[in-house]
């Protein structure tokens, strides 16, 4: 007898996923982790060497989006605009006052800076070697004292003098052609800055500045006291030297407009400049200063020129002492801690991977990579990586194999009496022989 038509059959239920180990992901070996972070090094160390033009404004991106973070923090804490809105109000007026500036005294800035730059550049390359074989013939007579210049070699010293500032103004020369022939280009850098910082502002939070957030387990610690202790050289760096950079323009562009010495801006700008690479910088600007004042003919003051010289370096120098000594030291302190040596050394091999912005970065960046190789050394012999931390491993070293011999032995002796005594009979007869001394009654 056919069956009644029971519908189509009914579906298996299906069976738990496995959770055996073929299934959950297995751990990378060493060797693997090795191989991988190799890759991953040599991978960005290729891409930073073939995209190396856009390091440098890639860094003033993030150096600004670092400085007006503060600035939009405190926009959004007393207007009732949102985090976005403030970063878009903000970039407004910045662009609004560089605008201005460029507008008031842009033009003027570049033309003095383009005319100092020939100036310069033609007494060292003509004037300075032809001045250097002129003296090298000629007996100085002061008082009763002769000096006979014919013995030293002025020329081959006017060569070394070149050789040391050439770089300097290889480097200048860079910026000054880009600012005379590539005025758009540099405006098109400009906007890619901006854009880029006012993103990386944008799409942070009002709590945390941060590009690429990184979490590594059991790390949390290390990274927040890294990016703290980071943060803090980058802000010192920034406050101290921005607001230096500016109050010593300001005051040499008074002083130089006052002493009647030409390209007063330009020459503001670059005493301005000086102050962020140590030695080289003041003699440079010392050098440029003394070549302007003597090229001039005449000054509103009716000194003569070597006279005019030795007034205006004599200022600018005081100046310097006195923001070196008396200013900084009392409202930033030594927070870097780096020797000005280490800093030059830096600065030249910054300027080489990123130009001119290695100069004025080198500070930060020796402060920065000095904490970063503590960390490392720290935590490669078990020492804690903060001196308020607790330690992290054993501070004395391992005991030797003569010392491990010996505990080993002392520890088997101590067993082996230890068992001697708790297998021992009775003397006082109450308790069985097997149980332990110090259970027996008294």
């Amino acid at each position: 007898m056919p069956q009644p038509f029971a519908g189509p059959p009914k579906p298996r239920p299906e069976a738990p996923p496995e959770t055996d180990a073929a299934v959950v992901s297995p751990p990378w070996n060493p060797t693997t982790k090795l191989v991988v972070g190799l890759t991953l090094v040599a991978m960005v160390a290729g891409l930073l060497l073939h995209f190396r033009a856009y390091i440098a404004p890639l860094i003033l991106a993030l150096v600004l989006a670092y400085f007006l973070y503060p600035l939009c923090a405190w926009v959004e804490r007393h207007t009732p605009l949102s985090w976005r809105a403030s970063v878009t109000v903000v970039f407004l007026l910045l662009v609004s006052v560089f605008v201005f500036l460029m507008v008031l005294a842009g033009l003027a800035l570049v033309q003095q800076i383009q005319s100092l730059y020939r100036l310069v550049v033609a007494f060292f390359v003509t004037d300075l070697p032809q001045l250097a074989q002129n003296l090298s013939e000629q007996v100085v007579r002061i008082g009763p004292f002769t000096y006979d210049l014919r013995q030293y070699d002025l020329p081959a010293l006017s060569q070394q003098i070149i050789n040391v500032v050439q770089p300097i103004l290889g480097q200048l020369g860079g910026v000054v052609s880009v600012i005379a022939t590539r005025t758009l280009a540099l405006f098109g850098w400009f906007a890619f800055i901006m854009l880029l910082a006012y993103f990386i502002l944008a799409e942070s939070s009002q709590m945390h500045l941060s590009v690429i957030p990184l979490e590594i387990p059991y790390y949390g610690a290390d990274l927040r006291r890294l990016s703290r202790e980071l943060g803090l050289i980058w802000h010192t760096f920034l406050r101290g030297q921005l607001m230096a950079f500016t109050a010593m323009s300001l005051l040499a562009g008074a002083l130089l407009t006052l002493l009647d010495v030409p390209y007063s801006l330009g020459l503001a700008l670059l005493v301005g400049l000086a102050r962020f690479l140590p030695y080289i910088g003041p003699l440079v600007v010392y050098v440029v200063l003394a070549v302007v004042t003597l090229l001039q003919p005449s000054n509103f003051w009716g000194l003569t020129p070597w006279k005019h010289a030795l007034v205006v370096i004599g200022l600018i120098m005081l100046a310097d002492q006195a923001f070196d000594n008396i200013i900084m030291p009392r409202f930033f302190g030594r927070a870097l801690g780096v020797h000005p040596a280490l800093i030059l050394i830096t600065a030249f091999v910054a300027a080489d991977l990123i130009g001119l912005l290695g100069f004025v970065l080198a500070a930060p960046l020796v402060a920065s990579a000095r904490l970063l190789l503590r960390y490392v050394f720290r935590k490669m012999f078990d020492l804690p990586p903060w001196d308020d931390w607790a330690p992290t491993g054993p501070r004395e070293p391992p005991p030797s194999r003569r010392e491990r011999l010996r505990r080993w032995a002392r520890a088997s002796w101590q067993r082996l009496r230890a068992a001697a005594q708790s297998s021992s009979p009775s003397r006082g007869g109450g308790a069985p022989p097997s149980a332990p001394l110090s259970r027996r009654n008294p």
